[in-house]
């Protein structure tokens, strides 16, 4: 009944102190995202890595993937790809489709990482089983199906 209830108090977290920081890793997640798209809040890429980081320590694998991204992207910080390889690559352990897409795509454009088209087509294919759009569409125009049967070890 309560499993949720800190969902109801992200509008006030968002609005609170900035040295506030929730310790549920799932609201600092959340509250980061917010942060970072500009939610209810004014976008502040540098509160939403702070926040974000405060919830991959925990290991909390979309957290560990948005902070990946703006490793990628340059929101907040310096780009820097090796990072983010490296984030993605743990979020994608932790089976989060979204990282596991990334990756392979870092793979297969050589970014962060030695260009490695088997170990591209792994991540994809790991992506494509768990339902990422994406990297549906992919395995369908390489294979001419989504069902994968082939499997690479990373």
């Amino acid at each position: 009944m309560y499993k949720y209830f800190w969902l109801l108090l992200l509008p006030l977290l968002a609005n609170a102190d900035d040295t506030l920081t929730p310790q549920n890793a799932e609201t600092q997640y959340e509250l980061g995202m917010r942060y970072a798209r500009g939610i209810k809040v004014q976008r502040d890429d540098i509160r939403a890595k702070q926040l974000l980081e405060s919830a991959a320590k925990q290991d909390h694998s979309k957290a560990i993937y948005a902070l990946g991204w703006l490793y990628y992207s340059g929101r907040g910080v310096k780009v820097d790809n090796h990072l983010a390889v490296e984030l993605f690559r743990r979020a994608a352990t932790n089976d989060l489709p979204e990282a596991q897409y990334m990756l392979g795509i870092m793979y297969g454009q050589g970014k962060g990482i030695t260009k490695d088209s088997s170990l591209s087509l792994y991540w994809i294919k790991q992506a494509a089983k768990k339902g990422h759009t994406a990297a549906q569409k992919i395995v369908n125009k390489l294979f001419g199906t989504t069902t994968i049967h082939h499997q690479v070890n990373p």
